[in-house]
């Protein structure tokens, strides 16, 4: 999950309830309403501005003090050790590997919209969380994985590269959980053809039923979290 919609993937019902609410009034529509009415009842100029301003603050405020209510909200469970995070070094390149961030950490300078945190001379970008259970699902996966899904010495499996996609996918808002899983094969298969054109040409085949079985998993893992 990527870190900027983590607020909100997290939140306890009750709070996507009021995010909802609060997201289900235009602010541009209520101060042009104001506007509107001022200038009916005769009022023009920095008065019906005011006017208008002011009737939109409140939603717009009550938006800020609930995106900060809920970022406190995951930087508690991350530094209990509920929600686990993991990041690049920068620069980022083909062959980083990801890193758990130190609980500690979050003390630090966290950009959420970026993903990225600084903190006791440490850096971390493209930064994605992890609910424990998740953790524990995947580290499990890790340790009993068959020799089927091992591939030889210098070539890395694709289920890799599918989680990358995946990762990437999601962290751009491009994953909709509304869709189906397969809608979203033919971005992954662009995803890793673009990202490793040396083992995964356009003219080589990176059939539905490969992409699925490492896919799906993680697809239906974050819709559940979404409704959650």
């Amino acid at each position: 999950m990527h870190i900027s919609r983590a607020p909100y993937a997290y939140a306890p019902k009750s709070e996507k309830e009021e995010h909802k609410r609060l997201h289900g009034v235009s602010a541009i529509e209520l101060a042009t309403k104001a506007a509107e009415e001022t200038q009916a009842s005769g009022i023009t100029g920095w008065e019906a501005l005011n006017a208008a301003l002011s009737a939109s603050s409140p939603i717009l405020s009550a938006r800020t003090e609930w995106d900060n209510r809920m970022r406190a909200f995951v930087l508690h469970h991350l530094e209990h050790g509920n929600l686990f995070a993991y990041g690049f070094e920068p620069p980022r390149r083909l062959d980083s590997q990801s890193l758990e961030i130190p609980t500690v950490s979050w003390k630090g300078n966290v950009q959420w919209n970026k993903a990225c945190l600084s903190a006791q001379g440490l850096e971390f970008v493209e930064i994605r969380i992890l609910s424990k259970q998740r953790r524990d699902e995947i580290v499990a996966d890790q340790s009993t994985r068959s020799e089927l899904d091992k591939r030889q010495v210098g070539r890395p499996s694709i289920k890799l590269h599918i989680q990358e996609a995946f990762s990437d996918l999601e962290g751009s808002g491009k994953i909709d959980v509304n869709e189906s899983a397969k809608s979203h094969f033919p971005l992954v298969r662009e995803h890793m053809r673009s990202t490793y054109p040396d083992l995964y040409p356009k003219d080589g085949k990176l059939g539905d039923e490969g992409i699925r079985s490492h896919f799906s998993p993680l697809f239906k893992a974050l819709k559940k979290t979404s409704k959650q």
